[in-house]
């Protein structure tokens, strides 16, 4: 036996009342006369007559009744004004009106899936903006898995910083290309004025990998410099510069992250010798949620935040 749905059970009562008079009813509660009524809502009063005679036969109460030279709501009546308001605003906000998103007064949480690195570089600017004009406005930002872009379909996260190798059927927007710079200790003095293709070959080597994965720019120079060294293999690219710290260690960042790392970390940023493809970094995001105006909004912010 199947049970009827709440759509079932609702529209069961609903398909025998016009809708259209919910407008004339609250005009009725508000007004208590059916001559001020008529001219609230440009109807004729012989039509909201009529409008109020299918009322009472709708609802099973007179809704207004004559005391002396007045009109009063009857306590059904007074009872109906805040319920059919409420419907009429509703209908109004929620339902009929564009959604609206006000940076200056929200207090939503967007949650934005990314890697550590891409977050490194955007966030501080975004943060800035945020406390400037969205103060109420919350950021979670969780790690980005593999699993992350596919459970995007499920609006797990508001958008995704995704590195353009990887593949999705999902929208996609280039957020910033970043090209890779080679950092190495400030006092490695194995290294000269300018760094060569034989510096590369011969000092030791960290490199990122993830599931057993190394990024574009690493695999070309493993192929371009076949005897490269690799000593550290680390899961995480912001492990990179506490690593190299005070080694004769070198390896590859992307510039944006190794400018802002550099001088905490007491580290030298040179140009690679050798060219190196770009990492692109996209926005992601579900097509479900694109006419939303609060993650257009964050979809600006982050376009914004490394302009």
């Amino acid at each position: 036996m199947n049970t009827p749905s709440r759509f079932t059970s609702t529209m069961a009562g609903l398909h025998r009342v016009d809708l259209n008079l919910l407008p004339l009813l609250a005009a009725l509660l508000e007004h208590r006369s059916v001559t001020r009524a008529a001219q609230a809502v440009g109807l004729t009063q012989p039509a909201m007559s009529n409008a109020l005679r299918r009322l009472r036969h709708t609802l099973g109460d007179e809704l207004l009744v004559r005391v002396g030279r007045e009109y009063v709501l009857t306590a059904r009546g007074g009872a109906l004004i805040g319920p059919v308001n409420l419907i009429l605003e509703t209908a109004t906000n929620q339902v009929l009106s564009s959604p609206v998103f006000d940076p200056a007064t929200s207090e939503r949480t967007f949650r934005i899936a990314t890697a550590s690195a891409a977050a490194l570089t955007v966030l501080p600017a975004l943060s800035a903006t945020l406390a400037a004009s969205a103060p109420g406005v919350r950021l979670d930002v969780e790690t980005l898995e593999p699993s992350t872009v596919l459970t995007l379909s499920e609006s797990t996260a508001d958008v995704v910083l995704l590195p353009d190798a990887v593949p999705t059927t999902l929208p996609r927007e280039r957020l910033y290309q970043e090209d890779w710079v080679v950092v190495a200790d400030a006092n490695n003095d194995r290294i000269g004025t300018t760094l060569t293709a034989d510096d590369l070959a011969r000092l030791p080597h960290v490199v990122f990998e993830s599931e057993g994965v190394r990024v574009g720019a690493q695999q070309v120079l493993a192929r371009l410099i076949p005897e490269l060294v690799v000593r550290i293999v680390v899961f995480e690219f912001l492990m990179i510069p506490s690593v190299v710290s005070g080694t004769p260690l070198v390896a590859l960042l992307q510039r944006r992250l190794a400018e802002r790392v550099a001088a905490p970390n007491g580290l030298r940023v040179m140009e690679s010798p050798v060219p190196l493809p770009m990492l692109g970094v996209d926005l992601v995001w579900n097509p479900r949620t694109a006419g939303d105006p609060g993650r257009a909004w964050l979809r600006r912010q982050l376009i914004q935040a490394v302009a």
